[in-house]
Parts: structure tokens; sequence; C-alpha cells
């Protein structure tokens, strides 16, 4: 008969390691349970049915009144139109195009008249003189000189304030050079 080999070399690692924790576990003292103290059972009262309906009491009506606030689903920025008031069937061509978008071609001196010649973007020629309503913003010609021609434009501000602002038209000099 053969004798029984219990482990060879490569198992001795590995029954190191499975073995010891379980000595280890098998030598602690198992400690007692905590201390819990059972709570009391909760018996519900019985609730006694009532013959009498109590009436509820009196609960302050709420109601809210709007005067004097302002509407809390109105934008708060509030845009008007800036611009003339009339329809714009009344205005006339110059009125209805913006001063940045007009060219000025040319100024003719007639002794004490001074009159331009402005172009607008459609390529209409129009001949303005001093006191031409022109532009979206209620502008008008305060002064033609031999190489410009000054609007004064009226518009409100976004706190409701007239500005007056002064738009120059100048002539070209070169062929090429903007306006």
């Amino acid at each position: 008969m053969r004798p029984i080999r219990l482990a060879s070399k490569a198992s001795i690692p590995f029954l190191l390691v499975v073995l010891m924790p379980a000595f280890g576990l098998m030598a602690c003292k198992k400690s007692p349970p905590p201390n819990i103290q059972a709570l009391a059972p909760i018996n519900p009262k019985p609730v006694q049915a009532a013959a009498v309906v109590e009436e509820p009491e009196e609960v302050e009506q709420f109601s809210y009144n709007p005067v004097g606030y302002r509407d809390p689903f109105a934008s708060l920025v509030q845009v008007k139109k800036v611009g003339n008031d009339t329809p714009e069937e009344e205005l006339t061509p110059l009125q209805r195009v913006s001063i940045s978008d007009m060219r000025l071609e040319g100024i003719i001196i007639l002794g004490k008249k001074v009159v331009a010649h402005v172009i607008t973007p459609d390529g209409k020629a129009h001949i303005v003189t001093v006191g031409t309503l022109m532009g979206r913003n209620r502008g008008k010609i305060k002064r033609i000189v031999s190489d410009r021609v000054v609007v004064e434009e009226q518009f409100e501000d976004y706190m409701g304030n007239r500005i007056k602002q002064e738009t120059v038209l100048k002539l070209r000099q070169k062929e090429g050079e903007n306006s």
C-alpha cells in the first residue's frame, strides 16, 4: 500500500489562506446581542360617532385686488413704436425710409436758397430743403452746407425721455467712397 499524501508543496499556501481565517473565526467570542427594549403596543382609542355635526369655524376669505399693481403676466419690457404717430399711408416717401439708407448726391446753392439732391434705396431722387421731414424718427432737415445735410431726429430712450440727435449725410467726394 502506498502512503497517502496530505498536501503537496503547491497546496500549502492555499490551505493557509483558507484555514487560517476559519481558525480565527472559531477563536472569537460571541458577544451578547445589544439590549433592546420592546416598545409598548399602540392601542388606538375608539372613536365615538358624533351625533351633532360641528359647524366649521368662519375662515377669512382672501380676495386679490389688482388695482395699483402691475400685471404679473405682462412683459417687463414694453416696446413702443418710435417715430411718427401718423399712419403709414400719410407719410411721405422720405419719412418711410431710415436716414442711414439715403444717399446724398448733390447740393445746389442758388443765392439764398439751398437745396439738396437725395436718393432713397428704391432709386428715386428727391429734392429737399431746410425744414423737409425725412427719416423714421421724426427727422427734420436743420441745415444744408456745401458738403453735407444735417438732420435732427427725435426719439425716446428706454426711460421715455425725448432725445434729439443730429444725423449727417455727407456728399461723396470720390467715386466708391461711402456716403
